[in-house]
């Protein structure tokens, strides 16, 4: 894939890189969706000790992500200068990172978790429900943290097949192995909420196992040719940008909290429409995910082989590619937005507030696909820094500031449009930048990069 990167086709290249990553994420929104399903069997309570869990399972996941895309940046590098001894340090050292983490973490969830729950606002009756999920969830995000940092590694060098194959074998384990584990079968006793926890970390052990494998076979995992001080040295140029890679996911779910909230005014059928139409955010960016997980390693590779007049050919495309998407699909939403809010209500006011979520909001992904693309390529690139400066703007002062403004001369509907102009401003703002550099030929992408730094500075 290599060859493909640094000297194919742009469009083709790009599409057989991302179609299966398209089909991997699918194959995760589908496993959380059956976890969600089964969990809502049990009843409230198992339900509500499963919301209680989850903004802590979504920060270790952040960290995941974040430490993924340090060590893809690292990886998608040393295969565009065709540097195998670094590839096998870093991706060695990466390993051993989430494996340490993934421990002390463990530790300090076991160790915590009343205190950590009752500051979360959890009744005591709730934490041995809590406790009977996090209890195989604790160990399971030592797995989580390197499949992670693994399936990063692949697609830094090029394989999206495999992560994507992994990925849906694993949705469809899970299928089978939740009903299982939760209601139990023969020999095999009913586990209750504890089940999906278990069921999850089976499925991440075995997909581990299966990657594992393969690359301590194709010889990229290798402690032979590294010494605990260049280990250290690279875990410490891992935290350094996979910190605010971190802190980049993190402030997504901050943004749609302070939405919530503000809606929250409205009343509770707002809420919940707003919570309704928020399901299909995932399926509308799948598109938009699937790239920013493609470029990084088509723009590492080139920019570390010199290629750089091939990453804005790929940005453009990237880009024209996210406008086309996301405009077909809110041209569709505007048929079926009302089916689709139905199936999930028969509350006309709840139906009313996701179908306006539907007409409005999405068009505002076509502005974030522009400015998550380039997050992506800043990423690659080793400037997580100013990725999340150039995230943060977008979020809280073009999306959020959006919103509060139609908030006040709309309520529930302005803020969805004014949300969607934030975004659609900051989007064109990012891209209009990109064009004005082309045009004054400085096809250097590190003059983008030195742009940022003066806007970060200002």
């Amino acid at each position: 894939m290599r060859n493909a990167i640094l000297g194919g086709p742009i469009a083709s290249t790009l599409h057989q890189l991302t179609r299966p990553m398209i089909i991997g994420i699918l194959a995760m929104m589908f496993f959380g969706l059956v976890d969600a399903w089964f969990v809502s069997l049990l009843g409230t309570t198992s339900l509500a000790a499963v919301s209680f869990a989850q903004p802590v399972t979504m920060v270790i996941s952040n960290m995941a992500i974040g430490l993924g895309i340090a060590l893809s940046a690292l990886i998608a590098r040393a295969v565009g200068v065709d540097d195998t001894l670094s590839l096998r340090r870093a991706l060695t050292s990466g390993l051993m990172l989430s494996f340490v983490l993934g421990t002390v973490l463990w530790l300090i969830g076991v160790f915590n978790h009343d205190a950590l729950f009752r500051a979360m606002g959890a009744d005591a009756e709730l934490l041995p429900e809590i406790w009977a999920y996090m209890v195989y969830w604790w160990p399971g995000s030592i797995l989580l943290l390197a499949l992670m940092m693994q399936n990063a590694s692949l697609r830094a060098m090029g394989n999206t097949k495999l992560p994507s194959l992994m990925m849906l074998a694993a949705a469809m384990l899970n299928a089978m192995l939740d009903p299982l584990l939760i209601f139990g079968l023969g020999p095999i006793p009913a586990m209750g909420i504890g089940g999906a926890s278990l069921a999850s970390g089976i499925c991440w052990a075995i997909v581990l196992g299966v990657i594992m494998q393969q690359q301590i076979r194709q010889g990229y995992v290798s402690f032979v040719e590294l010494t605990l001080k260049q280990m250290l040295a690279l875990w410490r140029r891992l935290l350094e940008l996979g910190i605010p890679a971190m802190i980049t996911n993190l402030l997504v779910p901050v943004a749609g909290a302070i939405l919530l909230s503000m809606i929250a005014n409205s009343g509770e059928a707002a809420v919940a429409g707003f919570g309704v139409g928020m399901r299909f955010d995932s399926f509308l960016l799948s598109l938009v995910l699937a790239l920013t997980a493609t470029l990084p390693a088509f723009i590492a590779q080139n920019h570390a082989a010199g290629n750089d007049d091939r990453i804005w050919l790929v940005m453009n495309y990237s880009l024209r590619l996210v406008v086309i998407a996301q405009l077909s699909i809110c041209a569709v939403l505007w048929l079926v937005a009302e089916p689709l809010a139905q199936l999930f209500s028969e509350d006309a006011e709840v139906v009313k507030v996701t179908v306006m979520y539907l007409h409005w909001l999405p068009l505002g992904y076509i502005g974030m696909g522009i400015v998550l693309c380039v997050n992506a390529a800043l990423n690659s690139l080793q400037r997580t820094v100013i990725s999340m400066v150039l995230n943060t703007v977008r979020l809280f002062v073009f999306y959020v500031l959006g919103a509060v403004i139609g908030l006040q001369l709309d309520g529930v509907r302005g803020l969805l449009i004014g949300a969607a102009l934030g975004n659609l401003l900051a989007g064109g703002i990012v891209w209009w930048l990109m064009l004005r550099m082309q045009s004054r030929g400085e096809l250097s992408f590190g003059s983008f990069q030195l742009s940022l730094d003066r806007i970060s500075r200002h």
